[in-house]
């Protein structure tokens, strides 16, 4: 079983050098306030409640946190023991709370989290982040301090213009072939051909990295949608997906499960349920730090995949994010889950 192993692999991690990149935000983590009124507890009644007779909310800021996905995925691996550093927009005052390395490229977005029972609703205020460039890269950092560690874990293609340059010219970088996790954030909408050039430019830096693209199901379903179907199940996307693309694995993450495609084999690992989430917002990113973690020490696929999950479900269940003590108690606590 996975997650056996994975208990044992926790005591034994050790401290792998990750770098996190490219984005940050400031998030508000907020409650509808209503004086006379229940609040909406789904997001579907939030929605009825916004597309009927009232026009205006009134809403409470529950907490202010450091956020955005490269600065998420960090933490979890600063909590699995990881030495970390985050390249993204820091520039304020809630990232110097942080206990890992970090270096600011620009100013952070804004996102108001509003918490619901089944799923939250974010609204975004963007940083004005012109292109993410390796020039920008170059001008705090050398390429190989950046690229050199044993594992990069990118995300946010959709919200930060200059991805698919900087892939494109990574290409042809002189630094070390290290799984390089990439996790693209929110694509679902996106037009075919923008997705042909997310696809395009994860085939160029495969020439440098052994990338592992990571998104949930219906990411996943956004990227192989232009791919020849029809898919009968989500591990023939991922397979699609792999096959035009020649990146060393396509992955998903999902409540249920994660699955992979590697070169030779398929993998599916079953996840834990969570009965009352405390957190939705930030667990994906938990999966793509302890996915990073898992593949930056070497271990096999399918403990990577349980790492992922446990660090992912952990982070949901409790709102705080575990390291290998509390990850390991945490499956201790559980009933085993098929695989």
């Amino acid at each position: 079983m996975p997650y056996d192993r994975l208990r044992r692999r926790l005591t034994e991690s050790g401290s792998p050098t990750v770098t996190t990149l490219p984005d940050g935000s400031v998030d508000h983590f907020c409650t509808v306030a209503e004086d006379d009124a229940e609040s909406p507890e789904t997001r579907d009644a939030f929605g009825r409640e916004i597309l009927g007779d009232r026009s205006s909310f009134s809403f409470a800021v529950e907490a202010t946190e450091p956020g955005g996905q490269a600065v998420n995925a960090a933490k979890q691996l600063h909590a699995l023991g990881g030495s970390v550093t985050c390249y993204g927009h820091l520039d304020a005052p809630v990232f110097e709370s942080l206990p890992f390395d970090t270096v600011s490229m620009g100013a952070p977005a804004v996102v108001y989290v509003f918490g619901f029972s089944d799923r939250d609703v974010m609204f975004v205020e963007a940083a004005d982040v012109a292109e993410w460039t390796l020039a920008e890269v170059r001008r705090v950092a050398d390429l190989p301090d950046v690229f050199g560690g044993d594992a990069v874990c990118c995300s946010n293609w959709d919200s930060v213009a200059g991805l698919e340059s900087a892939f494109h010219r990574l290409s042809d970088a002189d630094v070390p072939r290290i799984p390089f996790v990439f996790d693209p954030g929110d694509i679902v909408g996106c037009e075919p051909d923008e997705i042909g050039a997310l696809l395009d430019a994860m085939a160029a830096l495969q020439d440098a990295f052994d990338v592992v693209y990571s998104a949930n199901r219906q990411e996943v379903r956004a990227t192989a949608a232009p791919l020849s179907g029809p898919f009968d199940h989500d591990l023939a996307r991922l397979a699609a997906i792999r096959a035009e693309t020649g990146i060393t694995a396509a992955v998903m993450h999902a409540r249920d499960e994660a699955a992979a495609v590697t070169s030779d084999d398929r993998l599916r690992v079953s996840n834990y349920s969570v009965e009352r989430p405390v957190r939705h917002t930030g667990g994906g990113d938990r999966f793509t730090g302890g996915l990073g973690h898992a593949l930056a020490c070497g271990w096999d696929w399918d403990v990577a995949l349980a790492c992922g999950n446990a660090c992912a479900v952990s982070y949901v269940e409790s709102g705080s994010t575990g390291g290998p003590n509390e990850i390991a108690a945490f499956l201790e606590e559980r009933p085993p889950v098929d695989s």
